[in-house]
């Protein structure tokens, strides 16, 4: 829980940015959930710049590193509903026009069953396709996922 605090301290106070309402960089983030829980691997590639990274930063402080295509694809395998992955207390951050960072802490169902939770974090550039995800990573949350939802909104 320490670490997971600390990352998430670090995380929202580094950034010399002011949070904003959701926009259309956020409606990007929650339009990349939709499209896991709908199994369409193809609306998830649509969203993502090509070749972007996707990485999770482990309790050891590592990084793993991923990518979005391999998670899209892994989308693609996924029956609708069986893979449902609820952001909440949401936060986006815009350093400039073109940029933006969204916090987006999570809980994760995998064919009904919770499977775990934690926070992303989402760099966004404005495209000329508009707003497409550049660059993710996540930490799991070490606690109980069962009781972390309240725990993150009731803070």
């Amino acid at each position: 829980m320490k670490i997971f605090v600390l990352v998430c301290a670090v995380l929202v106070t580094s950034l010399p940015v002011q949070a904003q309402e959701q926009g259309p960089a956020e409606a990007v983030v929650h339009a990349l959930f939709d499209a896991m829980r709908a199994g369409d691997g193809a609306a998830a590639r649509a969203l993502v710049k090509a070749g972007a990274p996707l990485e999770r930063l482990q309790a050891d402080g590592t990084v793993k590193a991923g990518s979005f295509e391999k998670w899209t694809a892994w989308i693609d395998e996924q029956a609708p509903g069986d893979a449902d992955e609820q952001i909440f207390a949401v936060k986006t951050f815009h350093s400039t026009a073109g940029l933006a960072t969204v916090a987006a802490p999570f809980v994760i169902y995998y064919k009904g069953e919770l499977v775990g939770c934690g926070v992303n974090q989402f760099s966004l550039a404005l495209t000329s396709d508009g707003w497409r995800i550049i660059h993710g990573i996540d930490v799991p949350y070490a606690g109980d996922c069962a009781t972390y939802r309240d725990m993150v909104e009731g803070e």
